[in-house]
């Protein structure tokens, strides 16, 4: 007999024969006493105890829910009280609920294959035979049967004039040790007809760190490559969809059709975006409230619209913050479900952080502008407050000055700077050929580090607030004239993509000093 008191060999015939009938994960304890936790046909724990059970040793009352902490955590579970015959809990069993289990992923097989993007499972063999493939790959003409079974291998059906770029970049990127790719290229259909598409993939490898397989997401974007070549626009790629697998970048959620947009879904990636699952479908959060209050009022609009309009799908682009208060831009493409009245009803929606593109968008629209600015004036002082302007609309810069080399005083001078106190500027202002500052940008390698300043400046620089600088020498005719120095009071370190921005801008920018600074020195 069960007793308050039973221990885990008393609750092992129950606990087997629960585990054996079901198939499930199954857990078992006494009100006194730990239990048994059995999995794949064996007992894992023989000293088990999990926060559902004891919540239900405590209340007496069937619980089905998300378990907080624990072995289950995120996952649905379903315990329930086991009496005594005189009607006290004396102990709880519990098991994984498959049928919550089976619902989400019912949600995520129903958003992915009502997209337009076909996800792919391959493994890093030659022309990449597939281990799994979306349904929606039937937009191609090909059915998942024509990849599964090994008739068709997807490198096969990218067109032979890109089939080489591909692999080329796909194995330079795997040499790197890069974790994902992004190619665009032909494939021909099953009818023959070539579309351009877009891939995005996760390179996997196992625990020698070795590539065993890749998990792309193909998507077709004919249309806009056609659009681009007869418009004659570059356009930048959106990355609307990522593969539903946690390891992708795209982020999956299922909305009620209610104001700010409470979620009953998130998929488990969402951690990305520094949330947890529970944060939305608890209620803690909702999705509205992340969103950016000077964007909130459009996605509103323009779901509204759609809606109204009898849309299925739509895409938008806005702005959200993270659970530790960063801005990013996303991109997100959203389904809209509606009843058999034609009621729109739930949401379905991928959110894919698109702040990169944004980024690398604006630096280039700057460097273009930057030049176009830089031709019409012969002024140095223009020219300097032109080159920090344009440095400091990037994201995180938000100090800098332009130091020029003072060859009869043999030193270098600060003649233009922004975002630094009086203060500091008055040490900052100029450092001697033999300092330690003078002497590394002689070095002529640009320099990431807070290490360029000498130690009696260190205080300086830490009083000032600065955490990240860059400083790039400025190179006219084999000779180092003087640097470009960016600081920022906020990032940790200055990014690569604002890191080969600045040396472009270096470059751009000592064309249009030098020759001003050798004319006064002529004159």
């Amino acid at each position: 007999m069960i007793s308050e008191d039973a221990g885990p060999e008393e609750l092992e015939a129950i606990a087997v024969a629960v585990h054996s009938l079901l198939g499930l994960p199954t857990t078992i304890r006494s009100l006194k006493r730990k239990g048994l936790r059995l999995e794949n046909g064996e007992i894992i724990d023989r000293d088990y105890t999990g926060p559902v059970l004891e919540e239900v040793l405590r209340t007496g009352m069937t619980v089905r829910g998300v378990p907080k902490g624990g072995t289950y955590l995120g996952r649905n579970v379903a315990v329930c009280p086991i009496f005594s015959e005189e009607g006290e809990v004396i102990a709880a069993i519990g098991i994984v609920d498959l049928l919550s289990a089976l619902k989400m992923q019912e949600i995520i097989r129903t958003v992915v294959n009502n997209s337009p993007a076909v996800v792919f499972l391959w493994r890093r063999d030659e022309k990449w035979p597939s281990e799994f493939v979306s349904e929606n790959v039937v937009q191609f003409g090909y059915t998942v049967e024509d990849f599964i079974s090994g008739n068709i291998l997807y490198g096969n059906i990218i067109h032979p004039d890109d089939q080489k770029k591909v692999e080329e970049m796909l194995e330079q990127r795997i040499r790197r040790g890069e974790v994902d790719f992004n190619a665009e290229y032909r494939i021909f259909t099953k009818a023959g007809d070539l579309r351009w598409v877009n891939e995005r993939t996760f390179i996997q490898r196992n625990e020698d760190g070795e590539v065993t397989h890749f998990q792309g997401l193909v998507l077709d974007v004919t249309e806009r490559k056609e659009n681009e070549e007869a418009l004659r626009k570059s356009f930048e790629m959106q990355r609307l969809l990522k593969t539903i697998i946690n390891n992708s970048q795209a982020v999956a959620f299922l909305w009620e059709n209610k104001e700010n947009l409470p979620a009953e879904y998130v998929s488990e990636n969402v951690t990305q975006l520094g949330y947890t699952v529970e944060d939305f479908t608890t209620g803690k959060i909702v999705y509205g409230n992340i969103i950016h209050r000077d964007d909130i009022a459009k996605v509103i609009e323009t779901l509204k619209r759609n809606i109204a309009e009898g849309q299925d799908s739509f895409s938008i682009e806005y702005r959200i913050f993270t659970g530790d208060g960063k801005m990013l831009w996303v991109d997100e493409k959203t389904f809209i479900q509606r009843d058999k009245e034609g009621k729109a009803t739930h949401i379905q929606g991928i959110v894919v952080d698109i702040t990169e593109q944004k980024e690398a968008q604006k630096m280039l629209e700057v460097q273009r502008e930057l030049v176009t600015n830089l031709n019409t004036t012969w002024n140095l002082h223009t020219i300097l407050d032109l080159v920090l302007d344009a440095c400091l609309q990037i994201h995180g810069l938000d100090a800098g000055g332009v130091y020029i080399k003072d060859e009869l005083m043999d030193q270098i001078n600060l003649v233009a700077s922004r975002g630094i106190s009086p203060e500091f500027k008055e040490k900052v202002s100029k450092y001697k050929a033999e300092s330690n500052e003078a002497k590394q940008i002689w070095t002529e390698k640009p320099i990431y580090s807070l290490d360029f300043y000498s130690e009696n400046m260190a205080e300086a620089v830490k009083e000032e607030g600065i955490t990240a600088v860059a400083i790039i020498p400025l190179k006219y005719s084999n000779e180092i004239i003087g640097s470009l120095n960016l600081a920022s009071h906020t990032l940790d370190k200055i990014p690569w993509s604002i890191r080969n921005f600045l040396e472009s801008i270096a470059l751009q920018a000592v064309n249009h000093i030098a020759p001003v600074c050798i004319q006064a020195d002529l004159s």
